[in-house]
């Protein structure tokens, strides 16, 4: 059986404006039987113009039956989503459903003010990483805060300042099928997509639920229903091909970033090689003047004790060789510090032409490099 594919908005707001069909989704989703049921508002949001997203809202007053088997009105939040979106933008639209409130006549015949709990329900045509089950259920528990145990209240304050929440991951629907949920979620099986994508050819029709089936293949039979369904189509594929191009050029920015911190580590290695060297500088350095002081104590000494001119003569030899040994070290730094500097240099360079190619002017890579705007200019 070919079928409008329900995770699409168009198909979605149809299905769900059959009031019978209406409650029997609800109950299913809910897991409780639905008495009465009222639409009170449904819209398709855009929450982000520029990248097509949207979410599909629900808003309805309903009279279920609770755990204890009485009678409970409530208010049904319902957004759906078939693209990933931001938590924060079903919260935007939570704030709405708790300040709603009406106007009823009570037992004394006073009119007063009266708001009822919220079960919001989140159907995600997506998967949430860090929620890897197909649905969940955040049910209100409470706990006294001293012992830590599970108290049971039933309190007014308590219901109307928290709520219950439904959150249904379509795409994580398995090959069993174990519960009524998961039997009704087999018209959401997105791998029985056809090449079309806005309509399902269904391999098993679970006949507890023909009739939701049915409405849905009637629905691919008016021509106006279809050109709505392929319309949302093609701007959801102008998204999926948007988010492609997001995600191409990120990686770019990325593959950028990471050449740009690895010449960035290049130049802290020459810096780190400089300064090595300038080390080396200063100690020869130190070698030579402690030479000189050698050979000045040996002069004193021969200018002392003409008998000890032979062992003087020695140690001024001496001194002389250790001068030398230091010179030469000294031309050895000095030729290290020019190799240091030319590897600076063409660290310099390298990083003055990935600057120019990234758009810098001459004089933002003069100020940035310190290299000579000669340099920078032959770079071009």
């Amino acid at each position: 059986m070919k079928i409008a594919n329900p995770i699409y908005d168009t198909a979605f707001k149809y299905l769900m404006q059959n009031d019978r069909i209406a409650k029997k989704v609800l109950s299913t989703l809910l897991e409780c039987e639905i008495l009465e049921l009222t639409i009170e508002q449904q819209e398709i949001v855009v929450v982000d113009e520029s990248r097509g997203l949207k979410l599909y809202r629900l808003d309805f007053s309903a009279t279920i039956v609770d755990e204890t088997g009485k009678p409970q009105k409530v208010l049904i939040e319902l957004q759906k989503s078939k693209l990933p979106t931001n938590a924060l933008r079903f919260r935007t639209y939570l704030g709405t459903a708790y300040a709603k409130r009406e106007m009823v006549v009570n037992e004394m015949g006073v009119e007063e003010i009266r708001i009822y709990p919220i079960i919001s329900i989140y159907i995600l045509g997506y998967n949430v990483v860090d929620i890897p089950y197909l649905a969940i259920n955040i049910d209100n528990k409470i706990t006294n805060t001293v012992t830590k145990e599970e108290v049971e209240v039933t309190s007014d304050f308590v219901d109307l300042l928290t709520h219950k929440t439904r959150i249904i991951q379509i795409r994580r629907l398995s090959k069993e099928r174990r519960t009524r949920l998961e039997r009704f979620l087999m018209l959401f099986n997105q791998t029985w997509i056809t090449s079309e994508r806005v309509t399902l050819e269904l391999q098993e029709v679970p006949e507890e639920f023909s009739d939701v089936a049915k409405y849905l293949k009637g629905a691919m039979e008016d021509d106006i229903f279809r050109s709505r369904l392929r319309a949302e189509e093609e701007v959801d594929a102008i998204f999926r091909t948007q988010e492609a191009e997001l995600a191409a050029a990120w990686q770019q920015a990325q593959q950028a970033k990471q050449e740009k911190q690895r010449i960035a580590e290049e130049l802290k290695k020459a810096e780190a090689q400089t300064r090595l060297v300038k080390e080396q500088i200063e100690e020869a350095e130190a070698q030579r003047n402690l030479a000189k002081e050698q050979a000045k104590e040996a002069e004193a000494q021969r200018n002392l004790a003409k008998e000890q001119a032979k062992e003087a003569e020695a140690q001024r030899n001496l001194a002389k060789e250790q001068a030398k040994e230091a010179e030469a070290q000294r031309n050895l730094a000095k030729e290290q510090a020019e190799e240091a500097k030319q590897k600076q240099i063409s660290a310099q360079i390298q990083f003055a032409k990935y600057l120019l190619q990234d758009g810098k002017s001459i004089s933002e890579v003069v100020q940035i490099t310190g290299l000579d705007e000669t340099i920078v200019s032959g770079l071009q």
